[in-house]
């Protein structure tokens, strides 16, 4: 491991040991981006519902829910190494079955592909965060979270990115997320890993650590919201007022883009004044671009300034929901089950935001959609406001 000294800046040595899994991450996270935007883009090709298009879409989030709430035990079982590498196999195999689901039309492959993807996405995910947060201990942890989560962040991008040029042929999209996959395992092959703390492994470490840090938790959990929300619901809100779906697929990976963008400068502000101040910036920029979103929809360049604006907000309150959760509760539980607490919380919010962004496509206007988002924002920042935490 990288030496440096608290009182000083980190070395180059530390950003150039993250960078290769922050780049790992970011590739083996394609594909669960991916399948959350082209999932729902094919079901609604394919004569579906918003709503069941939308339901399909959370697949992803849901094995990251399920693979979160037992990866502590089965890291401590079978090795974080060991499980760290098997997720490039579930990754590969969960895509091939979204493969064959296209070909076949079969719902059953819609699902157990969508499923298979997050549960294999969610073990490279936190075992990668584990790792960078294991090095980021330096006085700029902001910042070494921030560089991690840029490069990861990638993912937010490319996913929907590729759905975009893929609608035509989704199999075609799935099959490059095979090679992300497994570009992705390989790239890490040879490197050092540091250690990671299981803790006792056990669900009770992960309730403990919400509840030593409920503000950060719920933090996660919007964000998980809102960046469902930007990579499903968005491109079906698109389609829903005349876009392509092309359009819409644009659109997310906007958003993605945005996330990578709003990294650092946040990151820099938490190691300046403390997470809880920037979050609060964040909240505030989220509720100004999604007020904003529907007017702006018919006006491409306009709708892209927001769209990346969203992105920035949505992908920081991960960031500096771990930034506060481990300062707060990692010493009392380890910091794979706070990582998988994140995970958990922040995957349900981005289970349920599309399935709430598509019902709500189908049972109102099209305006309704982003101002149910702006309440769940504007009631966080009150609870930023009334709670206490750092900063």
């Amino acid at each position: 491991m990288p030496q440096f000294h608290e009182s000083g800046g980190a070395p180059f040595a530390l950003y150039k040991t993250i960078f290769p899994l922050s780049v790992s991450a970011a590739l083996s996270e394609t594909p669960g981006w991916l399948a959350t935007a082209l999932v729902g883009l094919a079901l609604a090709g394919d004569g579906y519902s918003t709503a069941v298009a939308g339901t399909f879409a959370s697949g992803p989030a849901a094995g990251v829910i399920a693979m979160s709430i037992v990866l502590p035990g089965i890291a401590r079982r079978f090795g974080v190494v060991r499980v760290f590498y098997f997720a490039a196999l579930v990754l590969v195999a969960s895509l091939l079955c979204l493969v064959a689901a296209e070909r076949t039309g079969s719902l059953w492959l819609w699902g157990i592909g969508s499923f298979g993807v997050g549960l294999g996405a969610s073990m490279r995910w936190v075992l990668s965060d584990g790792f960078v947060n294991r090095l980021a201990i330096s006085a700029h942890r902001g910042r070494l979270l921030a560089f991690h989560e840029t490069i990861r962040s990638c993912a937010l991008g490319l996913g929907p990115l590729i759905a975009a040029y893929s609608t035509d042929d989704p199999a075609q999209g799935f099959m490059i997320g095979i090679a992300a996959a497994i570009i992705g395992a390989l790239i890490t092959i040879g490197i050092t890993l540091p250690q990671v703390t299981t803790g006792r492994a056990r669900l009770s470490d992960l309730t403990k650590g919400i509840r030593l840090a409920p503000f950060a938790f719920a933090v996660a959990f919007l964000g998980g919201i809102l960046e469902g929300v930007a990579a499903a619901a968005v491109p079906l809100y698109a389609v829903t007022l005349g876009l392509s779906a092309a359009a819409g697929a644009l659109l997310a990976a906007l958003s993605g883009f945005g996330n990578i963008i709003g990294q650092v400068p946040f990151g820099a502000y938490a190691d300046t004044s403390g997470p809880r101040p920037a979050i609060r910036g964040a909240l505030i920029l989220a509720i100004i671009a999604l007020a904003i979103l529907h007017p702006v929809m018919t006006s491409p360049f306009a709708s892209y300034a927001v769209i990346l604006g969203f992105g920035a907000a949505a992908g920081a309150l991960y960031t500096l929901s771990v930034m506060e959760a481990s300062n707060i509760a990692a010493a009392d539980v380890g910091l794979l089950p706070i990582l998988a607490a994140i995970a958990i919380v922040y995957t349900v919010g981005d289970l349920l935001g599309p399935i709430i962004g598509g019902i709500a496509l189908e049972l109102a206007p099209p305006a309704a959609m982003p101002a149910i988002f702006v309440a769940g924002c504007a009631l966080t920042l009150l609870f930023a406001r009334k709670s206490r935490g750092n900063g």
